[in-house]
């Protein structure tokens, strides 16, 4: 029953293999729906670039996202300074404020979110994707 046709050398196609082209056109399907999905998941906002060591924005303040945590947890700053998240993770983040101030879209390794806080007040935020990951800045 599976042997190759003489004349032309192709096996035939019987409902195991109809079987098997369905599944695996299903399979890509899935495959190419999940490459959109987690390409959308990439959002980004205009304050959101991609640049080289966290030492490159000039000395100001920064909060590193390192092992899923912002560091430091907590940043004083003066009235007037703008902070700088650099993500040093290898997962995405974002930087959310709890009432809404600020926020970024999703940034990968590299990536950076800056704001400048005009105001003085204290600043809670957290990353969207990781709700266990909170930080204040402190504006005096």
């Amino acid at each position: 029953m599976n042997r190759r046709n003489n004349r032309t050398g192709e096996w035939p196609r019987t409902r195991m293999h109809r079987r098997w082209y369905v599944v695996g056109a299903g399979v890509a399907v899935m495959m190419l729906a999940l490459l959109v999905i987690v390409a959308g998941c990439g959002g980004s906002s205009t304050t959101t670039t991609a640049v080289g060591p966290a030492t490159s924005t000039a000395g100001g303040p920064q909060v590193i996202m390192e092992n899923i945590a912002y560091v430091p947890a907590t940043l004083t700053i003066k009235v007037g300074q703008t902070v700088t998240w650099v993500n040093q993770d290898s997962v995405q983040h974002d930087v959310v404020a709890n009432k809404g101030e600020f926020k970024s879209g999703l940034f990968g390794q590299g990536g950076t979110f800056s704001f400048t806080f005009t105001t003085a007040g204290t600043y809670a935020y957290y990353c969207s994707i990781h709700p266990h990951m909170l930080g204040t800045i402190i504006v005096q």
